[in-house]
């Protein structure tokens, strides 16, 4: 599994812990409609269905544990923010929504019909541990589905942001290192993770999603308002390096010109799934 051979886990996962407990509800305005687009195919990828007993792992504010409840099965929720399990908590009432942490789940071994994690696993410090996990705490014959945005690429929104971030930001600032926010971006790389990791069958595809705004600017709102990583890169640069990202964004915005107005930029998603 292709990560960084030296992370300082506990710094990494303090900068991650103390982000989310700010960002969370941006990231609810700003990323929750995405992944509403890829919930129902990581359910199918996951083969959630009614009655089922189902453990959605970096829950957020509990998108996907809604869409699995609308289907009738049992969800519970885990984030390892407390400010996004409360806030879960308010938005999806008639799901159980825990704090805890991804790379050591607080069930039994085999505990739920299915597991799945959505666009989370990125977010770990050891993202191996986040999968035996998932598959540990589920039945023999489950399967697990996991999601993770596409590789930064001219033709997607997070090609604009990262695009701009490394033409102007000084990268070599101190923040604490963390895994490759894409080493799982190509179908074949979760895949390999997936069987590694112990499960068979593992399969994956494609889901297009798309972020939609009004102005151009609206993009540039993403980073500050709705990520962890990229918003302490940006924000410990100096004043002027931080407007050049927001204006070189701004302006690359130009390519995702909609027709009937508007912005539309897309943002896929890759879907995988393994059976234990």
């Amino acid at each position: 599994m292709n990560q960084q051979a030296e992370i300082d886990t506990n710094a990494f996962t303090a900068f991650e812990h103390e982000g989310w407990e700010v960002v969370y509800a941006g990231y609810e305005t700003h990323f929750c409609r995405l992944t509403r687009q890829s919930s129902e195919a990581l359910l199918d990828a996951a083969a959630v269905a009614g009655n089922m007993r189902l453990l959605d792992v970096c829950c957020g504010p509990g998108m996907i544990s809604a869409a699995a409840a609308a289907r009738g099965a049992q969800a519970l929720g885990l984030d390892f923010s407390a400010a996004t399990v409360k806030l879960a908590a308010a938005r999806v009432p008639e799901v159980e929504f825990r704090q805890g942490d991804a790379e050591n789940l607080p069930f039994e071994d085999g505990e739920f019909d299915a597991a799945v994690c959505g666009f989370g696993i990125i977010h770990l410090p050891h993202p191996e541990r986040g999968l035996r996990e998932l598959r540990r705490v589920v039945r023999s014959g489950a399967r697990v589905g996991v999601s993770v945005r596409t590789a930064a690429e001219p033709g997607n929104g997070f090609g604009l942001m990262y695009g701009a971030i490394k033409v102007h930001a000084d990268m070599t600032l101190p923040l604490p290192e963390g895994p490759d926010f894409f080493q799982f971006s190509t179908p074949g790389k979760l895949d390999e993770a997936l069987a590694e990791t112990g499960f068979t069958e593992a399969r994956s595809t494609i889901v297009d999603q798309f972020w939609d705004f009004e102005r151009a600017e609206d993009m540039s709102r993403v980073i500050f308002e709705g990520t962890v990583r990229a918003r302490g890169l940006v924000e410990a640069q100096t004043d002027p390096v931080r407007q050049a990202i927001v204006d070189a964004i701004t302006a690359g915005m130009e390519r995702f010109r909609a027709a009937g107005g508007g912005y539309r930029v897309p943002m896929p998603a890759v879907v995988a799934s393994g059976l234990k």
